[in-house]
């Protein structure tokens, strides 16, 4: 007698969650861009001859980098896709998504039917953490369903 498939076999493709954390994740590549950060703020210091401006070219240099050095936690369900990051959650609908750009490292989500400059203010980035087939595959199934 043949048995049904067991109910936990099934695969919940409702949602897909992930975290992204860069520094951790590419060692080398984080490790010379600190270099390259240090080497930065020491050129600030002997060219402007100031530890404040050092300590000034080091907190620019880390509030412009944040989305590498810190964590980001991302949702894709049947609504839509979430960003949370630094306490932020942002969140675009699925029937909101006019153009779906796959990058090398993330899939970027846009309202707009032409590339614009307001993508990287009304899109979103959804930055891949070894599962890029899967978010990709989810995308596209989402937007052809919500299109």
């Amino acid at each position: 007698m043949a048995s049904s498939t067991p109910s936990d076999a099934v695969v919940d493709k409702r949602a897909l969650r992930w975290r992204s954390h860069p520094l951790v994740e590419g060692f080398r590549r984080s490790v010379l861009l600190i270099a390259v950060m240090l080497a930065v703020i020491a050129s600030v210091h002997v060219g402007f001859g100031g530890l404040g401006y050092a300590l000034l070219a080091a907190v620019f240099l880390a509030v412009s980098l944040s989305s590498y050095f810190l964590p980001a936690w991302y949702e894709l369900d049947g609504d839509g896709a979430a960003l949370r990051f630094l306490g932020r959650t942002r969140r675009l609908a699925w029937r909101d998504v006019r153009r779906v750009d796959v990058r090398k490292d993330g899939v970027h989500l846009s309202p707009f039917d032409a590339p614009s400059r307001l993508d990287p203010f009304r899109g979103l980035f959804l930055r891949f953490s070894g599962n890029a087939d899967e978010v990709v595959s989810f995308v596209e199934s989402q937007v052809a369903a919500h299109g």
